[in-house]
């Protein structure tokens, strides 16, 4: 019998800072919110499928991996079409089940790894709040919050900003190129237009000709005689 989907686990905070249980952790792949649930205390311990029952109570959709499993806000696939944005990363936060409280070894943690990884205003490539979060396996709200204090606004990924202005110029040039285009276009057109009239005046003007000396021959036997 299957045990069910697998979680990353955490050590969280319970009733007053000083209590810590293990709990499996889920995701929203679209905004970041996590959700937690207290599998372990003492030797007691329950099993996977029990938290993916828990989270599917409270609205989330659990996949067959971290990259299907989404909020209550993102549930249904229509509300997934700001993927990334910040104004429903802190919708879901706020809808989702709130992060524990971290403790000061997390926050010193956290702010070790952000001065690795922050300068100049923002984030060295590829980092971003998410990404720390992951590889210190704290909740993105802890990151954020210490990074908010310490460095201010999470700022743009350097990289990323060439990748926009870059792709902006690309953008400005295509559509030069289009216009460009379609003013040869159209000025082949109406050459083609053009030439068919010279085609056509050409015409006649050579069965003009053509009729002048036919007359031009006439007049010639007629004054022969």
């Amino acid at each position: 019998m299957s045990i069910g989907r697998t979680f990353p686990e955490a050590v969280i905070s319970v009733g007053d800072a000083s209590a810590r249980v293990k709990a499996m952790r889920i995701t929203c792949a679209e905004c970041g919110a996590v959700a937690y649930f207290p599998h372990q205390t003492g030797k007691a311990r329950k099993p996977p499928v029990a938290a993916q029952q828990n989270f599917q109570n409270k609205g989330w959709v659990v996949g067959s991996g971290p990259r299907k499993d989404f909020c209550p806000i993102h549930a249904q696939p229509a509300a997934r079409k700001g993927h990334g944005m910040k104004e429903k990363s802190f919708a879901a936060a706020a809808t989702a089940e709130p992060p524990p409280t971290s403790t000061v070894e997390d926050r010193r943690l956290i702010n070790m790894k952000l001065a690795e990884v922050y300068a100049e205003g923002g984030y060295a490539s590829p980092w971003t709040d998410q990404r720390v979060a992951d590889d210190l396996g704290v909740p993105r709200a802890w990151v954020t919050e210490i990074r908010e204090g310490f460095y201010g606004p999470e700022g743009s990924n350097p990289l990323f900003d060439q990748f926009l202005a870059e792709s902006a110029a690309l953008q400005h040039m295509q559509g030069e190129i289009v216009e460009a285009r379609k003013g040869v276009l159209d000025f082949i057109r109406k050459a083609n237009d053009e030439a068919a009239k010279v085609r056509m005046r050409c015409d006649e003007f050579d069965s003009k000709v053509r009729e002048v000396q036919a007359l031009a021959k006439r007049v010639e036997r007629e004054i022969g005689r």
